[in-house]
């Protein structure tokens, strides 16, 4: 009976050696070359950097730069502000994108391109949405109010400001500077402007499908780039209205429906 015994269980470790019972998804924490199964997997939360990287028709630009638009009007951006908000991942495994998290909402501007986040992802990431704005769900109080949003935070009071005092909510898009708004543009009449965007009506949804996004590994790096001189596409510098506190005004809708192809991911 010993050597029985003793028979089985040297026959029970030698079929147990041959097999490889572990991780075989390369998402996982855990993933083994030669596993055979995913019920050991472990999933482990991976690091998130999104760059948001402006240019001016494809070009790099700096603040205060003497640039063209509308063949060769001179423009001088002094300053663009951007939301982002509701970052969402598709993966192949979910019906529907799954959010960063509440907390994940960007600031875009100078000084301040790059989003530190965290996502847990169990299979392949095919798509990448957010909202360009600020959901009244997330934050519809006061942003001087330290008790309810950090000063760090960039939901906090900026400067220049990124909250309509008189209508409770965010400005999604904001870009000031200087133009040219002679009929020879020429430079001989260099007028600012101040156009300041977006109310919760008129809050754009970005899907931005791609099969690129690596998230393998414990890091998944995105890289948006904003192309900002396509955000005045239409624009009438000569007639318009060029200073411009009024989320639904007809050239803040059109900026903001300019934002739709101003923005790609890389």
């Amino acid at each position: 009976m010993r050597r029985l015994l003793l028979l089985s269980t040297v026959a029970l470790l030698t079929v147990n050696s041959c097999k490889n019972d572990g991780c075989n998804d390369p998402l996982a924490f855990n993933y083994d070359e030669n596993g055979t199964s995913t019920e050991s997997c472990i999933y482990e939360p991976k690091q998130v950097s999104l760059t948001v990287s402006p240019n001016f028709g494809g070009e790099s630009f700096k603040l205060k730069d003497t640039l063209d638009i509308n063949d060769g009007r001179p423009i001088i951006i002094n300053y663009y502000g951007m939301y982002l908000s509701n970052l969402s991942f598709k993966e192949n495994a979910e019906d529907d994108y799954i959010a960063w998290g509440n907390n994940d909402v960007m600031l875009a501007k100078v000084g301040q391109l790059i989003l530190n986040a965290v996502y847990l992802n169990k299979s392949q990431i095919t798509g990448f949405q957010f909202d360009l704005g600020v959901d009244t769900a997330i934050y519809n109080g006061d942003p001087t109010d330290t008790t309810q949003v950090s000063t760090t935070s960039p939901l906090t009071l900026q400067v220049p400001s990124m909250y309509w005092g008189w209508a409770g909510g965010y400005r999604f898009v904001s870009v000031e500077g200087v133009v040219d708004a002679s009929t020879a543009k020429d430079g001989s009449e260099m007028m600012n402007f101040e156009f300041h965007c977006g109310l919760p009506v008129n809050l754009k949804t970005m899907t931005l499908d791609s099969n690129n996004i690596n998230a393998a590994g414990n890091e998944i790096d995105l890289e948006l780039a904003l192309d900002i001189r396509a955000l005045f596409e239409g624009i009438d510098f000569e007639n318009d209205d060029l200073i411009i506190h009024d989320g639904m005004h007809p050239v803040t809708i059109k900026m903001m429906n300019n934002s739709i192809s101003a923005i790609e991911l890389k």
